[in-house]
């Protein structure tokens, strides 16, 4: 009899220990609130604030949106700027933000998720570019560039001072600086240049895009090296992602058609 019970007592720990780890195993992404530090007030079509509704929208809100809801984050967007995001995420006051390992400091302070989607950066001018298109032809020059923002590709040419870097605290005020003259060039990806460019405020100016590309890097989610399992499971909801054609249909949402180059409009 004593052994039936221990039988029983065993059977009823088992099944209770295995309900556990089956529990923890599909739910521990629920459990867990993710920190996720944004360059305020963030960029079309990736992360931004939409002031009407209170809250942020974009890409990147989409994606942790689409989780099935057992593994579903629970994401607590922060207000930050570039410069402090590595210093939150390292520190671990934050967990990850969105960006690029070519971008950060110290690339080897954190870990990376597979690629999200791309990002395409062109000069933008008040004049039309010559074709064929020479970047090389075009300096010395002024470049306007945004307070914090690396940008491994000019940094030779800022050494060298055969490029002028103007910062300004955001992409409209580097829009605004372009405007009045105050540099040569503005430097910024397509979706962020359209977004910002064909506001009203911009009625005035008529602004070119260079022919070609002058970068290319994958945007990717940069994360506390403790994120192993996170990682692991972010990195399964990109590869859904982007093959079911939801990514295309978050862009396409959050972002303008672009038409270069952008002619002067009426004001509202």
């Amino acid at each position: 009899m004593k052994l039936h019970k221990a039988a029983i007592k065993n059977y009823f720990l088992i099944v209770y220990v295995s309900l556990t780890m089956l529990s923890h195993t599909f739910s521990f992404a629920a459990q867990h609130n993710l920190r996720f530090v944004i360059n305020s007030p963030g960029s079309s079509p990736y992360i931004y604030y939409d002031i009407e509704h209170a809250r942020y929208r974009g890409v990147v809100v989409d994606f942790f949106n689409s989780f099935h809801e057992a593994d579903k984050f629970n994401v607590e967007y922060i207000d930050s700027s570039r410069s402090r995001n590595e210093h939150f995420v390292y520190t671990e006051q934050a967990d990850l933000f969105f960006g690029s390992s070519v971008w950060v400091s110290n690339p080897n302070h954190f870990i990376y998720s597979d690629p999200l989607m791309p990002h395409t950066s062109f000069l933008y001018s008040k004049s039309k570019f010559k074709e064929p298109f020479v970047f090389d032809s075009y300096k010395p020059a002024s470049i306007c560039t945004r307070r914090g923002f690396s940008y491994p590709n000019l940094q030779p040419d800022f050494e060298t001072q055969k490029l002028t870097r103007v910062d300004s605290i955001s992409q409209t005020t580097m829009a605004l600086m372009l405007g009045k003259g105050r540099c040569d060039f503005a430097y910024m990806s397509q979706e962020n240049a359209w977004a910002i460019m064909s506001g009203p405020e911009f009625c005035e100016y008529t602004f070119y895009q260079s022919p070609k590309a002058i970068s290319f890097v994958n945007l990717e989610f940069v994360m506390g090296k403790r994120l192993i399992r996170e990682k692991a499971k972010i990195n399964e909801q990109i590869a859904i992602f982007v093959n079911s054609g939801a990514l295309n249909i978050s862009i396409r949402k959050h972002l303008k058609p672009s038409i270069f180059p952008k002619q002067t409009c009426e004001k509202k």
